[in-house]
């Protein structure tokens, strides 16, 4: 994938440099300069999140969260032992309200407490489903994009992201169902 991009990014640079060789410096210096902008904007955001979480972990409301999502937990994945339910409870929370990307270190603090414990396969897989496809109700970092390219309602989205991806998770939910077997 990388040497296929590599070529777009060198054949798409040559023929800027023949057609139009003053426009080619630029538009990669205003377009690297948009990266930055647009990544400082989004690090800021993330900070901000990954702030809350770890606040909610020391203050221990993330236990309580993890104990008010154990009976949808138990429903999805079987029973969990509780340090990887604390992390997981916290990650499917930081997924619906849509900071995907802060999501990564309590995913992969859950997945290593799984991988200690034999028959984790299913819970696994379950885990990895409801990541991908995430309902989101407030979809925060997709506004946060809107917003800093001047989107005029940036808010616009919620509604079809959460039917969207309510949709995917349910089916991605059925799907594993069906098809992973549980171990006891």
């Amino acid at each position: 994938m990388n040497i296929i991009f590599g070529l777009i990014l060198l054949v798409s640079t040559l023929l800027l440099i023949f057609t139009n060789p003053e426009a080619t410096l630029s538009a990669m210096l205003s377009g690297g300069e948009k990266a930055l902008s647009l990544t400082l904007k989004m690090v800021v955001i993330y900070a901000v999140w990954l702030g809350i979480f770890e606040l909610l972990e020391r203050t221990g409301l993330a236990t309580k969260l993890a104990q008010c999502l154990r009976p949808v937990n138990r429903f999805l994945f079987g029973k969990l032992p509780e340090k990887a339910n604390d992390y997981m409870s916290l990650n499917i929370s930081a997924n619906l309200l849509g900071m995907s990307g802060a999501t990564t270190p309590m995913g992969i603090k859950s997945i290593q407490e799984l991988e200690k414990y034999p028959n984790t396969n299913y819970a696994i897989t379950m885990f990895f489903v409801i990541n991908a496809t995430s309902i989101q109700i407030i979809p925060s970092s997709v506004m946060a994009l809107r917003t800093s390219m001047g989107s005029a309602s940036p808010s616009d989205i919620i509604l079809p992201t959460i039917l969207a991806t309510l949709v995917s998770t349910v089916i991605g939910i059925l799907l594993v169902k069906i098809f992973v077997r549980k171990k006891v």
